[in-house]
């Protein structure tokens, strides 16, 4: 009987951490939506979550690539592969 006990307590705690995780993952998606209906707008089209990350990840490696004054040499040749290759997969999801 003990046990059955037990296991009903751990099924409510795993229920409850469950609901709190997927809280968690709705509260961090907010952000990807707002920036998806925002790219919508500007490009009058509709933009998947999937090219919406691409673009965003285009706009990080530009500011990685135009920002930073004191980089060594070797980081800045990988933030310019980091853009190329950003660009290159944003002009493969057209």
């Amino acid at each position: 009987m003990e046990k059955q006990m037990t296991l009903t307590a751990n099924a409510s705690i795993m229920r409850k951490c469950s609901d709190i995780v997927k809280k968690a993952a709705g509260l961090l998606g907010v952000p990807q939506q707002r920036l998806r209906r925002y790219y919508s707008a500007v490009l009058g089209t509709e933009v998947d979550p999937a090219r919406a990350r691409a673009i965003t990840e285009a706009q990080l490696a530009f500011f990685a690539v135009t920002l930073p004054a004191d980089y060594p040499l070797a980081l800045r040749v990988l933030a310019c592969v980091w853009f190329v290759t950003a660009a290159r997969k944003l002009k493969g999801k057209n």
